[in-house]
Parts: C-alpha cells; structure tokens; sequence
C-alpha cells in the first residue's frame, strides 16, 4: 500500500511529465476554429456578455449559429482573456495545465482499483498518448479534458458525498454533450468498485441527465438538437445505414489506440449501406467478441470486464444512432471511451507486481517513447500553414481544410494560390458561405472588385444571416458610392447580428455623407448601447469634440 505521502509525490511527477511533453504548445498561435471560439468573441469581451456566453450555443459570440452547448468550457476562455487579453501562450498554458490535472485525477481514480504502479503507469500512457494531440495543442480541446476531469472527480467524490458527485455532473454535462452519460459511467464504476449504489443514490444523477435532455431538446435548442443537417439525407432516412457505419467507426478507433500511425484531426469517413459488406459484419463480429469477453470477465475480474464495457459504451454519444451530429469520425472522440481501456491496462498483472523502482523505469520509457510521437504529433499545430498542410496529406479534397488552407496562405499574402484553393474548395462541396466570402476578400485585395461583389452575393444567396458577407458588401459599395446597396447592407448585417461594430460606424459615414449629423450620433449610440467599441467611441467623440460627456 503506498503511503498517501508517496501517493502525492507520483502524483507531482506524473502532472511534471505531462507538462513537459505538453510544453511546446506554449509556442504556438491560434489555429483552426479559434477566429469563432475566441478572436471574434463579441461575448469574451466585457462582463456584460457573461450571461449570453453561459445560456447561448459556443459561438454565438461570433454570430454563429450552432448547436453545442459548453458555457462550462465559454467561461475558461472568458477568464484567460479577462486574465491574459489575446495572448496565445497563455490561453494554450492553460488547456495543457488543465490536461496535466485532468492525468493526475485520472491516476487517482484508477488507484481505487489496481494498484498504485498499474494506475501510474496506465494513466501516463493515457496522458501522453499521441492521441491527445487531437485535442492539447488546440485551444478549443480543452473541452474533452474538461469533462473527463469533472466526471473522475465526481465518480471519486460518491462515497463521500453524493451532493459534491452531483455538482460534478452538472459540470461534466455543461462541459461537454456526452456527459449525458454520467450515471451509467457512475454505475459502472461503482460495479468496478465492488459496491453497487442503490438506486436511491443514483437516482438523483438520472434525474440531472433527463432535465439536461430536456432543456437542450427546448430551452437550449439553438439549431437542430436531433438533426445537425437540418433536412432528409441518406443518414436521417435510414437508421440502419447508421448503425452499419458507427459498427466500422469502431475498429479504427481501436486502431488509434494501439497504432497511432495517421492521427489527424478531421478524417472524412464513408457510409455503409448494408451488413454484407465486409467491414461491417467483420466490425460486428469484433463488437460481438468484446462484449463476450466482458461478460465471461464480469465475475473473474470485473475491472477488466468494465474497462472493456466502459470502452464500448462512451463511444454511443457520438454513434449518430440516435442524435445526428456534424460527422461520422472525429480522433478526439475515442479519447472518452480511452479511460476504459486505461481502466482494462491498469489490470495487467505484469504492471500490477512492479516495484517502485521498475515503476519509473517503464514510466520514463513512456515518457521518451510514446511522449517523443506525442511531441511531434503536437508541431503541426504550432500555425494555420502548417496544420493544414498536414491535414490535406490525409484529405486532399477535403472543403473545410482547403478553405483553412487557402485562408492562411492570403494572410501570409500569397494570394493568387489561395484564390485557386478557394476555388477548388467550392468545387469539391459549395454549400459553405464561409469559402465564397474569403474568395471574396482575396479578389477585393486584387483590386478585382466587380468579383469580389459577386462572390459576397453568393455567400448571402447560400446563406442570408451570414453577416461577414452582407457588412464586407455594404464596405465594398459604401466605397463604390452606392450609398442604398450599402446602407441595405449594413442594416442586413445587423439584422442578423446586432453586435457588428463596423455596420454602425457605416451608417454613420452614410448619414454624415447627406448632411445627417443627428442621424450619424444616432448610429453610433445605438451601437454603443449594444457594444462597448474603441471605434465607436471614436467616432462619436470626432462628431462631437467639444462636448465633455463624449
């Protein structure tokens, strides 16, 4: 048994090591959905905002409209930019401490059922899986750490408090939709301890899962819960086509696990249309084997047998069996059913008879090993150019990282291989307004202007509450001088998102340019009294420089 003072002291080494491989994330800037979540923020910006952040979708603050629901994840990038302003090294500095924390809670939890060197070395190889360089080195992936952290912290707290497990929950739900999930993992450790809950204990953390189902269904239904596409498609019209293709999800997710060989963070999948075909029934085989193992397991070594359960059973949030998500296949989501197989690794018996000494040496061989793939893994996050220059070796045709890709070669000024990019992002799928907009910029930097109306105008015709679109074309025909296009613009644009600075700033050039001084301060008010802006206050204190309340 090892001394509670020991206990702390591998704890300490475990959260070092962590940090360590995690570090060089410090150096490295704001990549992929970052401009949504953080940058373009109107919510993280004043304490004003703060109820907004905490009861709208992640980023609505962008004016964005999306479904997650995460205010506990919102209100950590509030707090670094409260703390740290836009500082990238600060807001990475806090995701990696929080993964560290979130390993060493992982090693206190696996301590209640093996050993404490099965538990050390099973939660290092977790904490240091190349795996994680899905989720670490991007800031936004905090959200997978938050709620394994809230949920372990509530599985360790049941014994001693119901109530505290049951904040846990509450946070682990607010942290990321899968937590749904929370009692059945809170049975299940409970089976793995060796002393099941009555269901008068458990009751109350169903209870918190139904009223989360339920207001996310109501109350906090921002766009299409059930049905991410919105509309009838091949998924939504046949359930089977679904479950034919969560089965072969499985195998490869496995895979990532034991052979990390082609970890990357957005991997196009197929859909699988009938049991017949070969990965489907050999995937169904596979499942029906593990679920054998576990339940011919349950009475001989239950921890191994939930482990392998555990493992099967966190992959049903993301399945598309019942709620239709924005993918097929994502890296990060087998990070969740990865503590089972942390729970079943900490069972061997070879880790279980180590000595302390034995204990480090396989620890620092994970360490130089797994954390050496690790720490590469994580550079082709360290810019835009790079990580989508990664992405497109696995997904060359791929939309979404084409037009990522082409938006960091505009910003570094290559514009012409960017247009070309743009352009064959829309070749590939042109139901995005995002692609024809930044298209749009690119021409507008040429100087190519009639183009780049054109391509806004598409933009808005894909989709008309697309602000970017409707103010950048409201700017292009203000400079143009033709002040109605513009100024119906502006007004769209603040239709759609009413925190949109710049539409204020343009009706006031509008009215200033036909003599309206009254109707300019107009403009300018109304948009400080719905955002707190620089420019605005600028603007208004230039049309008024001798009045002392401006």
């Amino acid at each position: 048994m090892m001394s509670r003072g020991h206990q702390r002291l591998a704890a300490a080494i475990l959260g070092a090591l962590v940090f360590l491989v995690f570090s060089e994330c410090l150096s490295f800037g704001f990549v992929w959905d970052d401009e949504h979540f953080i940058l373009r923020n109107t919510y993280l910006t004043s304490w004003k905002y703060l109820p907004n952040l905490l009861m709208e979708n992640v980023d609505a603050g962008a004016g964005v409209r999306s479904n997650p629901y995460r205010p506990l994840e919102m209100l950590t990038h509030f707090l670094d930019v409260r703390v740290w302003g836009y500082q990238a090294w600060a807001h990475h500095l806090t995701t990696v401490l929080i993964h560290a924390a979130t390993t060493v809670v992982i090693f206190r939890w696996l301590s209640r059922f093996a050993p404490w060197s099965g538990a050390f070395v099973a939660a290092l190889a977790y904490g240091l899986h190349p795996l994680q360089s899905v989720a670490v080195p991007y800031i936004p992936g905090r959200v997978d750490d938050l709620a394994i952290l809230s949920l372990c912290l509530g599985l360790l707290a049941f014994e001693r408090s119901v109530a505290v497990s049951l904040c846990c929950a509450v946070l682990a739900m607010l942290s990321k939709e899968s937590m749904v999930l929370f009692p059945v993992f809170l049975w299940l450790h409970q089976q793995a301890s060796g002393q099941p809950a009555s269901w008068k204990r458990l009751w109350p953390f169903c209870a918190v899962a139904f009223v989360y189902v339920l207001l996310r269904l109501t109350v906090l239904n921002f766009h299409n819960t059930l049905n991410f596409y919105g509309q009838d498609n091949i998924l939504t019209q046949h359930p089977s086509y679904r479950l034919w293709t969560y089965l072969t999800t499985l195998p490869e997710g496995l895979r990532l696990w034991i052979w990390p060989s082609d970890i990357h963070h957005e991997r196009s999948w197929a859909v699988y249309s009938s049991l017949t075909i070969p990965r489907v029934w050999l995937s169904l085989l596979g499942v029906a084997a593990w679920v054998g193992v576990a339940l011919w397991q349950w009475r001989r070594r239950r921890v191994l047998a939930v482990g392998l359960l555990w493992c099967l059973v966190a992959t049903l949030p993301t399945s598309n069996l019942i709620v239709l998500i924005n993918a097929l296949f994502y890296d990060h989501w087998f990070l969740l059913p990865g503590l089972g197989l942390a729970m079943a690794a900490s069972q061997i018996p070879a880790l279980q008879r180590l000595s302390a000494r034995q204990t480090w040496c396989v620890a620092l061989g994970i360490t130089v090993g797994l954390g050496a793939v690790t720490w590469q893994s994580n550079r082709v996050w360290r810019d835009p150019v790079s990580l989508n220059t990664h992405l497109r070796r696995f997904e060359p045709h791929h939309p979404k990282i084409l037009h990522n890709l082409a938006m960091a070669l505009a910003d570094q000024g290559n514009l012409e291989e960017s247009i070309r990019l743009y352009q064959q992002a829309i070749a590939e799928s042109d139901v995005y307004p995002h692609t024809h907009h930044n298209l749009a910029r690119a021409y507008e930097r040429l100087g190519r202007l009639d183009e780049a109306a054109e391509e806004y105008r598409k933009a808005l015709a894909i989709d008309g509450a697309f602000h970017h679109s409707a103010l950048a074309l409201g700017q292009l025909e203000l400079a143009r001088g033709r002040d109605e296009a513009a100024e119906q613009m502006f007004r769209s644009a603040l239709a759609s998102y009413p925190y949109t600075a710049e539409a204020y700033l343009g009706l006031s050039q509008l009215a200033l340019k036909r003599g309206d001084r009254a109707g300019a301060r107009t403009a300018l008010e109304r948009g400080l009294r719905i955002v707190d802006d620089a420019r605005l206050r600028e603007a208004l204190k230039e049309l008024h420089p001798h009045d002392p309340r401006r």
